[in-house]
């Protein structure tokens, strides 16, 4: 029953990965707190969705867990289809959670949308993910929902500035007021320096390695919002893990 089960997941992983490499995008949305009881092993959960965001009947879901307070917070926990559509809300029947983790509000499904014409770089990337960066003021740095709707390559690169901004912002404002924060880093590409002066001196190279790393690395952000700042001295002592970037 297990091999069964992993069959299935694998089914159905491939069938999204391998559609979203041509005219749609891998996407996640929030599912609400709404979950009953179906039949047999079936729970019914719900999205709610703007207005200019539609799911297809059958369209296809993988439910995956979000980050609470441990790694296996973010297993899978099912698959299943949208079997019914109600104005704004869409509900899908999902099997196949042996995960141990119940499914709860703000698990995440992971489906398939079509393209859209914008700029689809590494803003749109998080967003995929449901992944909302936000400034030391816990303002936002884009709208998951809109950014599929308009993005161009100019508000990505005002994106980055305002990246690197926040970041140089945040560290200079803690060596003045905090200085103890400056803590050494003590292995990865910025080994024996400080994590406070790594931010002052942010570059768009370390914002861009910072944003690889998160991509590719989603589980531990997806479904939330972060400040950048705070994720940022996070990554940079823990070594700045980076990726290769295959263009």
């Amino acid at each position: 029953m297990l091999l069964r089960v992993k069959l299935l997941y694998l089914f159905c992983f491939l069938s999204l990965t391998v559609n979203a490499q041509k005219d749609q995008w891998l996407r996640a949305f929030p599912i609400t707190s709404y979950i009953i009881d179906g039949n047999d092993s079936v729970k019914i959960v719900q999205l709610e969705m703007p207005d200019d965001i539609k799911v297809k009947e059958k369209q296809l879901g993988i439910v995956q867990g979000i980050y609470e307070t441990k790694h296996s917070d973010t297993v899978r926990k099912g698959y299943g289809r949208c079997h019914l559509i109600k104005g704004n809300y869409y509900y899908f029947a999902i099997t196949g959670n042996n995960s141990g983790e119940p499914l709860k509000g703000g698990d995440l499904i992971y489906t398939l949308m079509d393209k859209s014409n914008i700029y689809y770089a590494q803003a749109a990337k998080l967003a995929g993910h449901f992944i909302r960066l936000q400034s030391v003021y816990e303002e936002p740095f884009y709208d998951r929902y809109l950014i599929f709707s308009k993005w161009s390559e100019e508000d990505e690169k005002n994106l980055i500035d305002s990246i690197i901004t926040d970041i140089r912002f945040t560290g200079n404002y803690f060596l003045e007021n905090d200085p103890s924060m400056d803590k050494e880093i003590t292995s990865g590409i910025f080994r024996g320096r400080r994590v406070l002066s790594v931010m002052k001196d942010c570059q768009e190279k370390d914002v861009i390695n910072f944003l690889d790393y998160i991509i590719a690395r989603p589980r531990l952000y997806a479904g939330k919002t972060w400040k950048v700042s705070e994720i940022f001295a996070t990554w940079a002592s823990e070594g700045a893990p980076t990726v290769e970037r295959i263009d």
